[in-house]
């Protein structure tokens, strides 16, 4: 990893972040063992940050699987999947016991 790709990508803001892939966090660390100027960023980003307060990004969680499958189906969609449940709830229970009073 040079400089050039680091200034450019802003890598050293990024690796404070962990917005980084794997590799490029490992690349990057290992550039740091032998970089004292890269290391001076990175402190002094990380000076910058506690004092403003700032804290790393946190990734968005994933919503439950349940609610991105009810946001990809449409209203008439979900009106069917209830009403044919409702119908199961009072089908099922009624048959049973028709069939049991034979």
């Amino acid at each position: 990893m040079d400089h050039r790709y680091i200034d450019e990508h802003s890598v050293a803001g990024r690796y404070l972040d962990h917005e980084l892939t794997m590799e490029e966090r490992a690349e990057f660390e290992t550039h740091l063992v032998d970089c004292q100027e890269c290391t001076d960023r990175v402190l002094l980003a990380e000076m910058f940050h506690s004092r403003n307060g700032a804290k790393p990004r946190e990734k968005a969680a994933k919503p439950p699987m349940r609610v991105r499958f009810v946001s990809l189906l449409s209203p008439w969609q979900l009106f069917s999947i209830l009403a044919l449940a409702a119908l199961l709830l009072v089908l099922v229970p009624s048959l049973l016991l028709l069939w049991v009073k034979r």
